[in-house]
């Protein structure tokens, strides 16, 4: 009789828990790398979009955000007769943007701004810093509950856009003309994406103190932004990083 050639139950089982483990170390990976590809992506098209309607503000009203009014988190101000307000530029300019302040769950670690590079000494150039002299300035922590009273604006893909509602006169940067992008809108995990390598405004050689690297398992859902003149832009080298794809 011819015998046939097959696998036994416990070699199949060994290979089934093989193939068991290697997945459980790859597929978390896998799914960091996918989800951080489509929250970059996403965030870009978020900013395009920020920019579009403030150039479009520009073109139909004739201002920009340097002349931009206070108003109220939940936008009740915008009956038409004060139209300088953020909430009516958004919708205004981008028809299907609605108000979903109070069913969105802030980010408990709040959020943090950061400016450029300074340097020490008085009357420096910024592009003549040495290391010794430089130094990173942290415009602003804005911390959850100082959240609370800002508002939050959600798009026809789901992206929302939160931001401070007592800002006004944006000419320049500054720590009320700010806000932040979600990618995701209110789905989780509601966390601000942070330098992996190197670090704000960093200058450094080493991982510890180089440039700011954001690597694809890096990437979450929440980026700072500044509104000012007339643009939106980020606002920490981390969201520079990915929208520059370092």
């Amino acid at each position: 009789m011819m015998r046939k050639n097959a696998f036994t139950l416990a070699e199949v089982l060994i290979t089934l828990g093989i193939i068991g483990v290697v997945a459980a170390m790859t597929i978390p990976t896998l799914i960091s790398n996918t989800n951080g590809a489509q929250f970059k992506t996403a965030y870009k098209k978020a900013l395009s979009t920020l920019n579009q309607a403030a150039l479009m503000n520009i073109a139909l009203e004739d201002y920009d955000f340097t002349a931009l009014a206070a108003d109220t988190k939940t936008g009740a101000d915008v009956d038409g007769t004060e139209n300088k307000t953020m909430a009516y530029i958004l919708t205004k300019r981008l028809n299907s943007a609605t108000n979903i302040t109070d069913s969105y769950t802030l980010p408990t670690d709040g959020i943090k701004y950061y400016s450029e590079v300074k340097c020490t000494g008085a009357g420096t150039p910024a592009d003549e810093c040495t290391a010794a002299d430089e130094e990173l300035t942290l415009d602003k922590t804005v911390q959850a509950s100082e959240l609370d009273d800002w508002a939050i604006f959600s798009f026809a893909d789901g992206t929302a856009f939160a931001f401070n509602p007592a800002a006004s006169n944006c000419s320049a940067k500054n720590d009320t003309c700010v806000g932040f992008i979600d990618v995701n809108g209110a789905t989780n995990p509601n966390t601000q994406t942070v330098c992996t390598k190197g670090k704000e405004g960093g200058t450094g050689d080493d991982e510890s103190n180089g440039a700011c690297i954001v690597e694809s398992t890096g990437v979450n859902d929440i980026f700072p932004v500044y509104f000012y003149g007339q643009t939106v832009e980020p606002a920490s080298d981390a969201a520079r990083a990915v929208l520059f794809g370092r």
